[in-house]
């Protein structure tokens, strides 16, 4: 039996749909930054899919493998930056628990001695020898607890990455679908409006990536690189740093350059500390000013104002999903705005000209 619209009130069809609505975004609330989050991750994976499905033609299997091959560089990320900070937290401190405690035992006579030849009144210098002490202590502990509370979390993480692992598989399989059935429920009317907004969210997902993403791999490597031969303990987890770093606005990975060139002058190494600052400074340059604009050419610019608003408040509201969200939300809505007043423009040079020909 075919069901007729245009027999069904209005008034009550719209009503119904809201209650809908809003009562399946009651039950959904406590997982939907999850669900969000899954649909941009598998924006990425149905990329890799579909480069994987000119070989193995299975639309299941293909995206199975795309979800593999996407989750292999994030697993040996995360896997080299605990392995390096737990070497770091049992040289510094014995073990993991004590380092979680702040219990101490490492030796800070060279920055000791550095802060001593800076020439500086006796109280002055032993309030700054405790004040690094208790900084560098108090950070290692800090990042100690957050490992041990989130390895502690693991059973109540469990559900919402099984929630993440299927939202990214179906919404990557059945992508298509999903667009097309927005698509569907939009007027003919507004559709070319509705197309310019999707077009927009294309941009912005692929500017996350090709635009901040592949550079800030591509700084970490070569930073690596160049702390491993200037002799840096430690050398692949600095890289790491620095390559997360470039996505500090404005600041980027001079934090990490800076503060490793000024602490190796300090202890007295100046020619170490001086060109881990010049090399540092030409890998930034190179990779922001050159490799970053080549890659990203071919999609329309992203104005800088919504990755730093998207990304930084993004991760404070939401974690780290809201690195992805967070842009996406505010890009969507800048280009919504940018394009409504290009049509009203457009809108209003019409009209001026129809009246002009009327008066002429």
């Amino acid at each position: 039996m075919s069901l007729d619209l245009k027999k069904i009130g209005i008034s009550t069809v719209i009503p119904l749909i809201l209650i809908l609505t809003l009562l399946s975004l009651g039950i959904l609330l406590p997982i939907l930054t999850i669900v969000i989050f899954g649909a941009i991750l598998a924006y990425y994976i149905r990329f890799i899919a579909k480069k994987v499905k000119h070989y193995i033609k299975n639309d299941t299997l293909s995206v199975f493998i795309g979800m593999i091959l996407f989750a292999i560089p994030i697993v040996l990320l995360l896997y080299f930056t605990l392995s390096q900070f737990i070497l770091i937290a049992e040289s510094t401190f014995g073990s993991l628990h004590q380092a979680a405690a702040g219990n101490s035992t490492m030796s800070l006579n060279p920055i000791n001695d550095a802060v001593q030849n800076l020439g500086l009144p006796g109280n002055v210098t032993q309030t700054l020898i405790s004040a690094i002490q208790t900084g560098i202590t108090q950070l290692i502990s800090y990042l100690a607890n957050s490992f041990i509370a989130l390895v502690s979390s693991i059973p109540g993480l469990a559900a919402q990455m099984l929630i993440l692992i299927f939202t990214i598989f179906y919404f990557a399989r059945d992508g298509d679908k999903v667009i097309q059935y927005v698509k569907d429920i939009i007027p003919d009317k507004d559709m070319d409006f509705y197309q310019k907004i999707f077009d927009s969210a294309d941009d912005v997902l692929k500017s996350i990536i090709v635009g901040n993403a592949i550079p800030a791999v591509i700084l970490g490597i070569l930073s690596g690189i160049l702390y491993y031969f200037l002799g840096y303990q430690y050398a692949l987890l600095l890289g790491i740093i620095s390559g997360i770093a470039m996505f500090i606005p404005i600041i980027g990975p001079w934090i990490v350059y800076g503060a490793i060139g000024i602490v190796s002058i300090l202890l007295g190494n100046t020619t170490q500390g001086v060109l881990v600052i010049l090399f540092g400074w030409i890998i930034e340059t190179t990779t922001d000013f050159y490799i970053r604009p080549r890659i990203a050419v071919q999609y329309s610019e992203v104005h800088p104002l919504v990755f730093l608003l998207g990304f930084i408040y993004g991760a404070v509201t939401m974690g780290i999903p809201g690195l992805f969200i967070g842009p996406l939300v505010v890009g969507i809505t800048y280009a919504a705005y940018k394009i409504y007043r290009k049509e009203k423009v457009k809108s209003k040079n019409a009209t001026k000209t129809i009246i002009k020909d009327k008066i002429g």
